[in-house]
């Protein structure tokens, strides 16, 4: 492809990243000599430059506009740490994203949350020179040397941390879309001391439903039982991955 023109989509961001990709637009770094040309439709757009986390406000323009490209080549870069994976804004109530039924915990936020991405250009911002780089590995004017790679574990591996710090990560995430921020974490702390205080489930059934029955506020009634739901669940699951390698490697019960 000796020319690539884009089309620009800001999906949140704080304007740090569009401010670089300006430089590159000016005759100093002069990216146009590379055949890169911004464009103000995606209609004649061969590859659409994504920057900021994938907010839910943005989303369905974002989506709109990769559908509104050409079928092919349909390239997706993705500059800027935010754009890449979530950034500082990883874990925000304001971004889309996949919900996961596993014991990942949902760290991510970022293009690839809805499109393949082909290019990423991570830095908080890029500099120039590094978005410039990125567009000559795409359109091979320059040799790869790096690639990115994501490492899972083979096996289920016990967490180092103890394992009421490591559940309450997994509820902090889903009771922050039941409550909000304030009133969600402040439930989950009331939440784990009853855990920690509890010495088995049967402990802590009763001592959550006291909870539940002495508090006068209706909504973290709900969210009193919505953790217990959920805390439930993750000591299932958790105990069911447990029992499974116990079974593969012969480790008593």
């Amino acid at each position: 492809m000796k020319s690539l023109w884009v089309f620009h989509v800001n999906t949140g961001a704080c304007n740090g990243c569009d401010i670089e990709i300006l430089d590159v637009l000016t005759p100093y770094y002069d990216i146009e000599r590379l055949g890169v040309k911004l464009v103000p439709t995606p209609r004649h757009a061969h590859a659409l430059l994504v920057t900021g986390p994938l907010t839910r406000q943005a989303y369905h323009a974002a989506k709109m506009a990769y559908e509104a490209m050409p079928p092919k080549p349909r390239i997706v870069i993705a500059v800027g740490t935010c754009a890449c994976s979530g950034g500082i804004f990883h874990d925000s109530y304001a971004l889309r994203r996949e919900y996961r039924e596993s014991l990942e915990y949902p760290l991510k936020g970022g293009t690839s949350e809805f499109l393949p991405v082909h290019l990423y250009i991570p830095g908080c911002p890029p500099r120039p020179e590094e978005i410039l780089y990125g567009v000559a590995l795409l359109k091979n004017i320059v040799e790869k040397k790096i690639r990115g790679e994501l490492f899972r574990e083979g096996t289920f591996v016990l967490p180092r941390e103890s394992f009421n710090a490591w559940v309450e990560v997994l509820l902090r995430a889903r009771i922050r879309k039941e409550l909000g921020y304030f009133d969600g974490y402040s439930l989950l702390k009331r939440f784990m001391e009853l855990v920690e205080s509890s010495e088995s489930k049967e402990e802590l059934e009763k001592l959550v439903e006291k909870a539940i029955n002495d508090e006068g506020d209706s909504r973290l009634r709900y969210g009193l039982e919505k953790l217990y739901s959920y805390y439930l669940e993750v000591v299932r699951t958790y105990e069911g991955i447990l029992a499974a390698k116990r079974a593969i490697i012969g480790l008593p019960k």
